[in-house]
């Protein structure tokens, strides 16, 4: 709304920052909002709603964790931005140039690799709680499966 009222649009930096957060809040809040519909069915007993399997929960995961991620470090290049304007007195044409591609490529670029490799080593999974992230999978029909004990139920 701040961006389409603006007669400047997307031409300064601030504008441009301001999206890059909305969107990766608007990931975050969408991998959230599924309330447990990603989840593995096979724990349904823990976790209420869950109709998935291992590979939903692992893109739950993945836009989760990039979404939380990149906001977190989008809010800091917010801040970097402003340090820059008022306290160091920077130009516009200075910070576009000089600043800015740090300003979107250190969020993006983190919350990206970090999530990718999460996804590689298989780490999203539900702990038994309210969605699916770094928790161990380890649902209670499980224990002792590796030992050969077999539970009834």
């Amino acid at each position: 709304w701040l961006i389409a009222n603006s007669k400047q649009r997307l031409s300064t930096t601030y504008h441009r920052i301001v999206l890059g957060m909305s969107i990766a809040d608007i990931l975050f809040s969408l991998s959230v909002a599924t309330f447990n519909l990603m989840t593995p069915s096979d724990i349904d007993y823990l976790a209420w709603n869950a109709h998935g399997n291992q590979a939903s929960c692992s893109a739950q995961g993945f836009v989760g964790t990039f979404g939380a991620h990149s906001g977190l470090l989008y809010s800091c290049s917010l801040n970097l931005y402003y340090l820059a304007v008022v306290r160091y007195q920077k130009k516009d044409y200075y910070i576009r140039n000089r600043i800015e591609p740090f300003l979107h490529g250190i969020p993006l670029g983190y919350a990206l690799i970090f999530a990718i490799t999460r996804l590689v080593r298989q780490k999203f999974n539900n702990g038994g709680g309210q969605s699916c992230t770094f928790g161990v999978y380890n649902p209670p029909h499980c224990i002792g499966y590796e030992d050969g004990e077999i539970r009834e139920g």
